[in-house]
């Protein structure tokens, strides 16, 4: 008699582990995606990144055709919302910042920037301070701080002060600017002749480069004792008025 084999018989899986091992893993899914969402809040992610960069420029060329944007630069804020400054490949002052959230276009700083002449702004008086200030180290000349600013302290617009639109640098047709000066003492208290000196030599200095500035403004500033108790603050003054100080 031969003896009879025995068959194993796979025994089949009962339907709740199953179902058990499926919520298992869309659970474990869900986790994963949740962690990549709220990372991506928080910390912004690649993708939306790019897609960011890519919107904005689309965005740009359509709404400010003939200028060729490029993205220069992007950066994140929290919630998906996107900065990505675009610049004109035809433009060298059409440059500004579109402002995006969870993809969407909300709004751009182009009236700011390049209606309102803010980069041309910008890029003039940044040309004009570098060379003052080769005119001044030339002329033997250091301040503790020379600011640029356009107009009177800031009076009028950019219009106001002939500004125009990618206009060239010209340091013989500068438009109106007040060369603003601070200087520390360490050892005295500072006088008013000290900040007439400054301000007559500085005029000389750029008068000699080839700078003409329309206004002048001085703070000198005592380091001990309080804070402003010997400051001295003069201008700002017109360039005749420089001329007349004593």
């Amino acid at each position: 008699m031969i003896p009879s084999k025995k068959t194993s018989a796979r025994t089949p899986e009962h339907p709740r582990a199953k179902g058990r091992r499926a919520a298992a893993l869309a659970g474990g899914i869900f986790i994963v995606l949740l962690i990549l969402f709220v990372a991506g809040y928080v910390l912004g992610d690649p993708v939306s990144l790019a897609w960011a960069r890519h919107h904005a420029m689309d965005y740009a060329n359509e709404q400010w055709p003939g200028n060729d944007f490029t993205a220069v630069s992007a950066w994140h804020e929290t919630g998906y919302r996107y900065n990505v400054r675009v610049q004109s490949m035809t433009s060298q002052d059409t440059s500004f910042t579109v402002l995006l959230s969870w993809g969407v276009v909300r709004s751009t700083t182009y009236d700011y920037d390049v209606t309102g002449l803010n980069n041309t702004c910008l890029r003039i008086t940044a040309a004009a301070q570098q060379d003052m200030t080769t005119a001044l180290n030339n002329a033997g000349m250091n301040s503790d701080g020379l600011l640029v600013q356009p107009g009177k302290s800031w009076e009028g617009t950019p219009e106001d002060w002939g500004l125009t639109l990618d206009m060239p640098y010209d340091p013989g047709n500068l438009p109106p600017l007040t060369a603003d000066f601070s200087l520390i003492y360490t050892d005295r208290l500072p006088t008013e002749a000290d900040a007439d000196t400054l301000l007559k030599n500085a005029k000389a200095a750029f008068e000699a480069a080839g700078l003409d500035i329309a206004y002048y403004e001085v703070t000198l500033v005592y380091s001990g004792g309080k804070k402003y108790e010997h400051d001295i603050s003069l201008g700002p003054l017109t360039a005749v008025e420089v001329d007349a100080l004593p």
